[in-house]
Formats: structure tokens, sequence, C-alpha cells
């Protein structure tokens, strides 16, 4: 009997093995097409953390904002429009920071102004709370809309891009991220396709902060904060401007009934015009530091930097039972109180703020 047919098999197998083989290098190559195209260049996330950025209506800064005399440490909040607000550390006082449409206002307790207020005397307009006052904008070496704004961030971020920087390797709130230095400071982002800004640190003015984008809602917030700060403002002063009398005017103080007190104010160098000055007038008997016999207030406006006339008349019991029972040599006071937003500066601020949305 012959014998059987050998069976088919060893094709079968063949073909199965071919296949699987196939199937291998299919898979192979659908892996490495993935792998390849995937990854986004240095390039181009920065790119992509500045294109991110850019739109936002606000950003929030955490760490240390200029490089001049004072030293600034905290939060704060930068608008598109370049108004900025936070609490901070100024040296080593704690303070609310308001910067808007080239205006620095900073709200501090009493123990701050005295150091900023020159005079050797408490400013009789100096509570025990908390105050809202301004200071000069170059106090605070650093221009919030020139530096600052999302699309101020978004602008050095894809400076590294056109520098084609070289990245390291870094870690940044927790993130893993890419550092890049240029001629004009140093950007970090987090190492992913849709990258973000996580940190800038500027060489001129010196920064160095941590960023974090602000959503819509988180930007309305901060908007309507700022509204309620620049509306705190009409009470604000001036810290940084110191009227002097230029002349004082003789007579005016003959009669027990009352004392007409008048002086021309100087305006302090330098100071932005026009400027509303509350001028309060004191008398005292005797001496500089005698008894007080009285005191009124009167508020002029400084259009230029010409002196300008301020009178008010004191009106008290004590100057009327000191002229009529003795009289004699009294000596006049002045102390000043620089109006730090008037009602159209307050306005003005409001009015761009609008342009924030919010």
């Amino acid at each position: 009997m012959p014998p059987p047919k050998k069976s088919g098999g060893g094709a079968l197998i063949a073909a199965l093995i071919g296949g699987g083989l196939i199937v291998v290098v299919l898979i192979a190559v659908v892996v490495f097409v993935v792998v390849s195209g995937g990854g986004k260049s240095d390039e181009d996330k920065l790119n992509a953390a500045a294109d991110a950025l850019a739109p936002a209506r606000a950003v929030g800064l955490k760490g240390d904002f200029g490089g001049g005399a004072d030293t600034l440490r905290g939060e704060l909040s930068v608008t598109k429009g370049g108004r900025a607000t936070g609490q901070v550390t100024w040296n080593t006082d704690n303070v609310t920071m308001l910067s808007a449409d080239g205006k620095l206002f900073v709200k501090a307790d009493s123990a701050y102004w005295k150091r900023q207020i020159s005079g050797s005397e408490t400013p009789y307009y100096l509570g025990s709370g908390q105050q809202w006052g301004r200071l000069s904008a170059d106090k605070l070496d650093l221009d919030f809309k020139q530096e600052l704004t999302p699309a101020a961030l978004a602008t050095k971020v894809r400076q590294a891009a056109t520098a084609k920087a070289k990245s390291t390797k870094a870690t940044v709130q927790g993130k893993k991220a890419l550092r890049f230095s240029t001629a004009s400071g140093t950007v970090v982002i987090s190492d992913s396709d849709d990258a973000e800004l996580l940190r800038f640190e500027g060489f001129s003015p010196k920064v160095a902060v941590d960023v974090q984008g602000k959503s819509s809602g988180d930007a309305s917030t901060v908007v309507s904060e700022m509204r309620t700060r620049i509306g705190e403002l009409k009470d604000a002063f001036n810290g940084s401007a110191r009227p002097t009398v230029a002349e004082w005017k003789k007579g005016g103080c003959n009669s027990d009934s009352g004392c007409t007190v008048e002086a021309k104010i100087r305006p302090p160098f330098g100071a932005e015009t026009p400027l509303t000055v509350e001028v309060q007038f004191r008398l005292t008997a005797g001496t500089l530091s005698g008894r007080e016999l009285g005191k009124c207030t009167s508020t002029i406006t400084i259009s230029s930097s010409s002196p300008v006339w301020a009178s008010c008349r004191v009106n008290s019991s004590a100057w009327s039972s000191w002229a009529k029972a003795t009289g004699g040599t009294y000596y006049k006071h002045a102390d000043y109180k620089v109006i730090g937003a008037t009602s159209e500066d307050v306005q003005g601020m409001l009015s761009g703020l609008d342009g924030e949305g919010g």
C-alpha cells in the first residue's frame, strides 16, 4: 500500500509565519511613523507658549519685581492694558499696590507713610488704619505695560524662539520644563506640545517671577478688584509731593475775634500739574511749640510752577481768650495734604479700565 501523501500543513504554517512576519513589519512601520511625527521642536514649543499667552486678558505673577533701591516681593495680577495690583512686601512693609495709567498707589499703615513723607511732624491727615497714598511713578523701576503684560511676555518668549536659544531641562511649579536664556533674560516653558510659560527672569529691569495664565473668569475677578481699589482712591493723598511756603502775608490778626492767615504756596519741584493741595494753617502762642491757638484749612489748585495764595481764618475760643488776656507773639505753621487722585483722575482710571472687560 503506498505511503499517505504529506499533508499541506507545512505550507499553511509557512503562510501563517509569513503572515505573522508581515503583521510584525506593518506594526513596526506604524509605530515608527507615529513616534517620529509626534514631538514638537523647542522652537515650536516656544511659539505655542507665546500663542497661548498673548491673547490673555490678565496674567498672575509671583516673585521679585524691580531691581532699584527698593525690594518688592509678592503676587501681582497684570492686565492686558498694563494695570497691576496685588499684595506685596515692599522692603519690610506689607502693602497693597496698584499701578494704573502711569500712576502708582500704595495702601499701607501710618508707620509706612511716616517714613515716606518728609517733615518732622506727623501729617495731620494720617489715621490709625490703612490708607491709600500715591508715590512717584519712578519709585518702582518697572513699567508693567512695557514689560509684564501677557502680550509683552509672549514677545519675550518668541524672541527666544527667533534666537533659536538652546534649552536645558528644569522643573518649575512641579512640572517638567525647558529653560531658555537670551540677551534680555530667561524664559521657562513646560516641556509639552501644548507648552505654557511658567517663569520669566529679566535682567533690565530685574524681575524673577513665576507666571500663571488667568482664565476669562479669573481675569474678570482681577478687573473687578481693580475697579474697587480705584474707587477707594478718592481719599488718597500724594506721599511724594511736599509744597512749601514761598511767602507769608503780614497782618490779618489784629482782632481778638479771629486771625486771617495767608501764605503763598510753592508747588513741589517737578510736580505734575494741575495739583490740588489742602493747606492746614495752625497758630501757636509764644514759640514754635507753644500752646495751639487754632487752625483752619484752605484748598488751592496749582496749575503751573508759580506759587499760589492760600487763605483761611482762624476763629477759635483759644485765640480769643489768648488775644484778650495777654496777646503777644504767635507763630504761623503750614501743613499740606496734596491730593493723590482727583475725582477726574478716578473717573479717568475707571473709564480706562472699561477697556479691560469684566
